[in-house]
C-alpha cells in the first residue's frame, strides 16, 4: 500500500471525524459546586436537556482514571489559576463509551477564584481517526526496514537502562511536501540538494538527537529527549518547521517548499513497545497529509496543544 492508497483508505476515517459532534459550554462555581451546562454538555452525558445536574453524580460518568487525573487538573488549576485541556473517558447515562475534550480556565474576582468554565466536546471519531490511521500504518510502515532497526537499537538501549532513562522521548518523521513536483519543475539534482540542505538543517537544529536518518526519498525521522509533553511539542515543531522550510538558493534560483511532521510522545514505562512509536508517528504524518500537507500533528494531540494556546490567550 503507497502513501496515496493509504490516504485513500483512511479518508472516510478522517471524514467520520470531522462530523458535528456534542459540543457544549459549562461553568462550576466554586463556592457551592453548582454546575451549569449549555445542550451540548447534556447530550454529551445522554441527560435530558436542562434537568437538574450535582458534579458528585456526573463524577460517576469518568471512568476511574480518567476521573482521577482531571481531579488532579481541576485542583492544580484552581490552586495556580492555570487551565488545561484534558481527553476523558466517559460513559454516557444510556451506556455508551464516549472520549470527551475537556477545556478548563478560572475565573477571578478580587484577586480570588470564584469560578471554573470552559467547554466538553464529544471527540469519539477523532479517537477513532487515530486508532484506525495507526493499525494502517502498523502493517504498511513508510520507514524503511534498516532505519527501524537503527532507532530500535536505540530504544532498546534506553530501555535496558532505566535510570538513565529521559522522562519521556519523542520520535518525528519529516516529508517534504510534493517532493516529485520538486524534482519535476527543477529536475533531479535540484531535488538532491533539497534533500541534503534538509538533512543538513535537521542536524544543525538537533545536534543532541539520539538518532536521525533519512527513511525515504523526502523524509527523515528524528528521536530526541522531550522534557514536555504534547503542546510543547507541538509548540517545538511549528518552531522547527518554519526554520527547514526556509528557501534554498540554486544559482539564479530559489526553491520554496514545504514540510508535514508527523510526532508522538514515548513515555518511559513504554519503552517495552519500541515499534509503536513508529507506528503513532507514522499515523501522525498520514493525518497531516490528509490535511493537505505543511502542517504538523501530533499523536492525538494536536487539538489539546491548540487549547492550552487558546486559553493562554
Amino acid at each position: 500500500m503507497d502513501s496515496q492508497q493509504l490516504i485513500a483508505a483512511t479518508k472516510p476515517l478522517y471524514e467520520r471525524s470531522l462530523a458535528p459532534a456534542a459540543l457544549g459550554a459549562w461553568e462550576c462555581n466554586l463556592a457551592n459546586e453548582t454546575l451549569s451546562w449549555t445542550d451540548g454538555v447534556y447530550d454529551l452525558f445522554g441527560l435530558q436537556r436542562g434537568s437538574e445536574i450535582y458534579r458528585k453524580a456526573t463524577l460517576d460518568l469518568y471512568e476511574e482514571g480518567s476521573r482521577r487525573e482531571m481531579e488532579q487538573h481541576r485542583s492544580s488549576a484552581i490552586r495556580t489559576g492555570q487551565g488545561f485541556a484534558l481527553d476523558c473517558r466517559i460513559r454516557a447515562v444510556n451506556g455508551d463509551k464516549r472520549w470527551m475534550r475537556l477545556i478548563v480556565g478560572v475565573g477571578y474576582q478580587h484577586g480570588r477564584p470564584i469560578r471554573i468554565f470552559g467547554s466538553k466536546q464529544d471527540v469519539t471519531a477523532e479517537k477513532g481517526l487515530w486508532s484506525g490511521v495507526s493499525s494502517l500504518t502498523r502493517a504498511e510502515p513508510p520507514a524503511s526496514p534498516a532505519a527501524r532497526r537503527s532507532f530500535t537499537d536505540v530504544l532498546r538501549q534506553f530501555r535496558q537502562d532505566r535510570g538513565r532513562a529521559p522522562e519521556c522521548l519523542t520520535l518525528a518523521i519529516f516529508e517534504i511536501d510534493r517532493f516529485p513536483t520538486i524534482v519535476e519543475n527543477h529536475g533531479r539534482a535540484a531535488g538532491d540538494d533539497v534533500i541534503r540542505c534538509f538533512g543538513e538543517r535537521l542536524r544543525r537544529l538537533f545536534p543532541d538527537a539520539l538518532a536521525i536518518d533519512q527513511t525515504g526519498p523526502a523524509a527523515f525521522a528524528l528521536l530526541l529527549r522531550m522534557p514536555g509533553d504534547k503542546a510543547y511539542l507541538a509548540a517545538m515543531l511549528t518552531g522547527t518547521r518554519k526554520l527547514l522550510c526556509r528557501p534554498i538558493p540554486r544559482g539564479y534560483l530559489v526553491i520554496d517548499f514545504t514540510a508535514s511532521i508527523g510526532a508522538a510522545l514515548l513515555k518511559t514505562e513504554g519503552y517495552c513497545e519500541q515499534n509503536e512509536i513508529f507506528a503513532e508517528a507514522e499515523a501522525a504524518l498520514h493525518v497531516a497529509g490528509l490535511a493537505g500537507g505543511d502542517c504538523i500533528r501530533v499523536f492525538d494531540g494536536p487539538v489539546t496543544a491548540v487549547s492550552r494556546a487558546a486559553l493562554a490567550g
